[in-house]
């Protein structure tokens, strides 16, 4: 077995990372491999040199390729070289030294709270079966922050009625306990008693089938985009959504790290900038600010 091939072995079955993951890393170290054959007539990932890699970052950057995919696709090779070099096959690291493009910072896009209430208050969700399920579903996304692949992977069994509570699975196998509200299991509990399939499911699709990605997106974006103006409004949004307004009303932020599935608070502190924006609007009108004007 080749060793790229026991690479991506590694990281499906011990590193447990998600398809899409796995498909990621794959395309990406694929990318490199067809310009290293085309550019320098190599075949072997582990005889890269770094001047290599930086003709690689120039091309992506003729091709007007977006500096986070940059450097997410160096990042990929990075981890490659990594577990190449645990494994012997590799001693130096060429990406080691190499320059990447600055990335913009952006905020995370999220939706109003005014308008997630506008959401859930209009009468935008029909009143069969369909409309149930898309109701909880935007529910489930908003209540709990989950990723769209952690909504798709959710059973019935997942749920516990009784502490209104909902297993859920993230990245890597590691298992997380989520509280619902009462209205989200009521319709999750509904949705489930009046579909006409028969499903181990949480939620499915008009089909009776499991949902998949773009069968979520198309719900998600089609529902936000009846109360918001945002140029994006996929499943993601609503996980922005869900962290920004709890820490807007006061919440720590080691619990909306737990509750979102982050390993660390770095990944988490991004939604502060939108916290700390909040909080600068408001001393702005403070009444203790006596100075004159």
């Amino acid at each position: 077995m080749s060793i790229l091939l026991e690479f991506i072995q590694f990281l499906r079955k011990e590193r447990r990372l998600s398809e899409h993951t796995v498909r990621n890393y794959s395309s990406d170290l694929g990318q490199l491999k067809k310009f290293l054959s085309h550019n320098y007539e190599l075949d072997n990932l582990c005889d890269v040199k770094s001047d290599f890699i930086r003709s690689w970052v120039v091309s992506m950057m003729k091709k007007e390729i977006a500096p986070r995919s940059i450097h997410r696709k160096v990042s990929s090779y990075r981890t490659f070289v990594k577990f190449s070099r645990r494994k012997g096959a590799m001693k130096t690291n060429p990406v080691e030294g190499v320059v990447l493009p600055k990335i913009e910072k952006r905020l995370p896009n999220v939706v109003p709270e005014h308008a997630m209430g506008t959401l859930f208050s209009d009468d935008l969700f029909s009143d069969d079966w369909k409309g149930v399920r898309d109701r909880a579903m935007l529910g489930l996304l908003y209540d709990t922050g989950v990723r769209r692949s952690e909504l798709i992977a959710m059973s019935v069994d997942d749920l516990d009625f009784s502490r209104s509570t909902l297993r859920i699975k993230g990245k890597g196998g590691k298992e997380r306990i989520a509280p619902l509200f009462i209205e989200t299991i009521e319709l999750l509990n509904k949705h489930i008693c009046e579909r006409p399939f028969e499903a181990k499911a949480l939620l499915i699709t008009d089909k009776g089938d499991r949902l998949n990605p773009t069968f979520v997106y198309r719900k998600v974006n089609f529902y936000l985009r009846e109360v918001s103006t945002l140029k994006k409004c996929s499943p993601h949004v609503l996980r922005h959504t869900f962290a920004t307004h709890l820490l807007n009303n006061g919440a720590e932020l080691a619990a909306v790290k737990d509750l979102l599935g982050h390993a660390s608070l770095a990944s988490t502190q991004v939604y502060t900038h939108h916290t700390t924006a909040k909080l600068k609007e408001f001393h702005r009108s403070s009444p203790l600010d006596r100075r004159k004007k």
